[in-house]
């Protein structure tokens, strides 16, 4: 046994030989939290002398899983490891296969997946008359998720629905959940509803598990919903024998149903708790973990803790400041260059971002220097679905016998021109060598193939395309794409499709919009043909594949539990990082600054964080202000002048930032709320409030024809009107 916990510290050691009972173990990022939890595994094995199936472990990946069982074999061996180790599904799914029959299951049923979920749904919808155009079956699906997971059942939910939508998914949830029954099925959500259910409603059950599990062990224990905190309880409540590992701090899933408060509230759960804290990291430089320490202290809900190491402090943090995301996207690549004349690769440098739009111009900057570049947990912007269905409408206005973008976009949205009208269309214009478009204007050729609703459907979709293609000489790229859009309300077509993913796919949307802008501003006013040209080029990676590594991109939330030996963290502004939903609640903004401190805690030696003075937003530059988590570093952790020195190209902040001030002046004009203003876009305005300092000062203001806005001076001068 003293060989198991010879080689941890001190802290490790005390969480790792606990006694029984309910024990919290507060691990900070990079702190060793798995290897105590295997250790413990392993320690338990041997000093109590247990059996391997008296233990079961948690963990919420099958990946996680694996190594966790993996780390438990290599320490006692194979034919010693517990094999209750498991993500709580496949816990869920163990237990339900042995008394799922409690529950009225037979023994042999079926897991449904995602696509076998949308095609039940999609059956149930017919038989009950609703139209999946006006509420699809993702979005429904979607719904019901969240409802399984709040263990709402069809009744409440039906009695707690607001809205059309709601009423309607409800309906759907009692016929879906009819239908899973008749089929003996279960869903995913299930596997732990259902598991919940039976030891709950019967006792013998939850005893059995209860008396038979003496040690419940918990990984990424913030990371749980309620119900896998009631089937927590429920294994754990004959012995009380809970051992936990999480991170408070890291707490960014709450949009997925993980709640903070399963583990702030733990003592009061669990009486008689034992709070511990692994606080050296392995990972991290010094000054990166001072950084993240005075960041996170800002947040109230937390458990505490102060991160150290007894490596090297390491270098300062650098913030970039740049003028536009264009300049940021330059400056990465500028950074991006300098890291790799020192002692890198570029598989160790990573950027990360808040939201997948961003990863546009830092994409299209890389290739431009042809560097190589990996999205990771997502796919490139160009090659992003939602894109490729708006370029596919542009390259069919440009080029009408452009047959493989006609056949994409003739039903998306949807048109009710399913497979075989599309395919009876293909075949007649082939037998008549025309364009689908020609075969639909030409009179009469229609009714030939297909009956007469279908044929108005065809003819009114290329209809439009032609409108848009007769404008298209007169029309800018940018506004010709905002048409396209709103014509065929592709946002909507969105949100029908999956409300999960189309917020984030709607960003996707705007950033399209807003590279046309960029092009249209660049050319001069170029052409749709050239605007596509540029894209073609621009999306086209095979000059960029060289097998030497390639840079990572992806957002904070696909990089937690990653690390990365430089880490640039892109868009740290307020209304990206905080996001703008997210500024006005103190529970959601102390979750963006959860997700900055993991942003932080990934990097082993450097950060850069950079920041833009404004972004286009619906194609129109508005100003951006340097992220509220940036002033929460302290001014002696971030590289100063003398260093920036050294890299001139990398442009520096101010050496400290003024706290802000009522009223300030800035560049000898003095700015204060009630002051009359004039822009050069908006026009005049009335000042309503003044904010910050220096280069980061920012003036809110009601303009007479635009709304309120908030202005950089530094970027955009306001003139005085009085």
């Amino acid at each position: 046994m003293t060989n198991l916990v010879a080689a941890l510290n001190a802290a490790q050691q005390e969480a790792v030989t606990a006694s029984a009972g309910p024990v919290l173990v507060v691990a900070g990022a990079g702190t060793g939290k798995t290897r105590v939890l295997t250790t413990r595994i392993a320690w338990l094995l041997a000093e109590s002398k247990l059996h391997p199936a008296q233990i079961i472990a948690f963990t919420f990946t099958n990946r996680a899983a694996r190594e966790m069982r993996s780390r438990v074999a290599d320490l006692v061996g194979a034919e010693s490891s517990p094999y209750w180790i498991g993500t709580f599904h496949a816990t869920g799914l163990k237990i339900l296969r042995a008394h799922g029959d409690r529950l009225g299951l037979e023994r042999n049923f079926t897991i449904y997946d995602t696509d076998d979920s949308l095609r039940t749904l999609k059956r149930v919808a017919g038989e009950l008359g609703v139209d999946v155009k006006q509420i699809s079956p993702p979005l429904v699906r979607g719904l019901i998720s969240r409802w399984k997971n709040e263990d709402c059942g069809p009744a409440a939910a039906a009695a707690g629905a607001h809205g059309h939508i709601e009423e309607q998914a409800a309906r759907l949830y009692t016929a879906y959940e009819e239908q899973l029954r008749a089929c003996n099925a279960l869903d995913f959500d299930d596997l732990i509803l259902r598991t919940v259910h039976l030891l709950e409603q019967h006792d013998d059950v939850r005893l059995h598990y209860a008396g038979r599990f003496q040690h419940v062990l918990v990984d990424e224990f913030q990371d749980t919903n309620p119900l896998q905190f009631i089937l927590i309880k429920a294994l754990a409540s004959e012995h009380g024998n809970i051992f936990a590992v999480g991170d408070d701090d890291q707490s960014i899933y709450s949009w997925r149903g993980a709640s903070i408060a399963n583990m702030l509230n733990f003592e009061e759960f669990f009486p008689g708790t034992r709070l511990l804290r692994l606080e050296q990291n392995y990972r991290s430089t010094g000054l990166i973990l001072r950084a993240a320490n005075a960041v996170i202290a800002h947040n109230r809900q937390r458990k505490g803790k102060n991160l150290w190491t007894s490596g090297a402090e390491g270098e300062r943090l650098r913030i970039v400041s740049c003028v536009d995301a264009e300049e940021e996207a330059a400056s990465l690549v500028t950074a991006v260059q300098a890291e790799l004349t020192r002692d890198l690769k570029r598989s160790d440098l990573t950027v990360l971002y808040r939201t997948n739009a961003q990863s546009r111009l830092l994409e299209d900057a890389l290739r431009r220097a042809t560097i190589p570049y990996l999205i990771v947990g997502s796919v490139h912007f160009y090659e992003r679905r939602e894109v490729r269905d708006l370029l596919a409408y542009l390259k069919l206005v440009a080029n009408p016998r452009d047959l493989v973008s006609a056949l994409r976009v003739i039903n998306t949205p949807r048109r009710k021109l399913g497979d075989v009208t599309v395919g009876r269309l293909a075949e007649l214009a082939a037998r008549e060598d025309l364009t689908l478009g020609e075969a639909a204007t030409r009179p009469g050729l229609l009714e030939e193939q297909l009956p007469p609703a279908a044929a108005r459907r065809v003819r009114a979709f290329f209809s439009m395309v032609a409108a848009w293609r007769a404008a298209e000489p007169e029309t800018a790229v940018p506004s010709l794409l905002e048409r396209i859009i709103a014509e065929i309300d592709y946002l909507q077509h969105l949100a029908a499709t999956d409300a999960d993913s189309a917020s984030d796919r709607g960003e996707n949307v705007a950033e399209l919009v807003n590279a046309a802008h960029a092009f249209h501003e660049a050319s001069g006013g170029g052409r749709l043909a050239q605007f596509l040209e540029q894209v073609a080029l621009i999306s086209d990676q095979d000059a960029l594949t060289d097998g030497e590594g390639a840079v990572r991109l992806m957002t904070i939330h696909t990089a937690k539990g990653l690390e990365f030996p430089v880490v640039f963290i892109t868009g740290c502004e307020d209304d990206l990082l905080p996001h703008a939903s997210s500024v006005w609640e103190d529970h959601l903004l102390e979750e963006e600054r959860r997700l900055f401190y993991v942003a932080l805690t990934r990097a082993r030696r450097r950060v850069y964080l950079l920041h833009a003075g404004r972004r286009r937003r619906a194609g129109v530059y508005e100003p951006s202000l340097a992220s509220r988590f940036l002033r929460e570093i302290p001014a002696e952790l971030v590289a100063g002048a003398a260093e920036a020195a050294a890299r001139p190209a990398l442009r520096q902040p101010a050496a400290s930032e003024a706290a802000w001030e009522a009223d300030v002046y800035h560049d000898e004009i003095h700015y204060y709320a009630g002051q009359t203003v004039l822009h050069s876009t908006f026009g005049s305005g009335v000042v309503a409030r003044v904010e910050g300092s220096g280069d980061n000062l920012l003036v809110t203001v009601e303009f007479n024809d635009h709304g309120r806005k908030q202005v950089l001076p530094k970027y955009a001068p306001l003139r005085p009107l009085d």
